[in-house]
């Protein structure tokens, strides 16, 4: 394993803590430019998502519409609070295709993008110690006395991701 991921993870709590644990769930609230530009502005305020820690699935849970959305790389689905199904997209990145800046977006392209987006963030860095992740350390540099390390990582096929490097 690469030295810089090894203080990544140690900085994080260690490998072998992170091996002990299955689900996280936080409490957020999302907003901004991006949100408002997909006519979906208050589409993540107050939700409360649960990751899954081995494998890619988050469930956002609507606070304000008591209903949820469920992910997983190839399906997005919204359902309510007991699991009554009412909208469902299989493969759901193909929907994104053509689409430009300003494109408006749907609730199951806003529970897709949400949920591989915030499982990536809640499971990095230790999410680059799974199977197929190509790590290799990029050249140092300084900047204002400093010097700073950074990573390149190559995302495997089985994760959704923004970018696959």
């Amino acid at each position: 394993m690469n030295d810089l991921l090894e203080l990544a993870l140690e900085a994080h709590g260690g490998l072998k803590r992170w091996s002990q644990l299955t689900t996280v769930k936080a409490s957020l609230s999302i907003t901004g430019k991006l949100w408002q530009l997909k006519a979906q502005p208050d589409a993540l305020k107050d939700v409360v998502v649960e990751a899954q820690l081995k494998r890619q699935q988050l469930t956002t849970h609507f606070i304000r519409k008591s209903c949820r959305s469920v992910f997983t790389p190839h399906r997005v689905s919204i359902e309510s609070e007991s699991g009554v199904l009412s909208e469902v997209r299989q493969y759901p990145r193909s929907t994104f295709q053509g689409q430009r800046l300003e494109t408006p977006w749907d609730n199951l392209h806003v529970a897709y993008f949400s949920s591989y987006a915030l499982w990536n963030y809640l499971t990095i860095p230790f999410l680059y110690t799974y199977p197929g992740f190509v790590i290799a350390e990029l050249t140092t540099w300084q900047e204002d006395g400093e010097q700073w390390r950074a990573l390149n990582v190559h995302f495997p096929d089985y994760i959704a991701t923004h970018t696959r490097e």
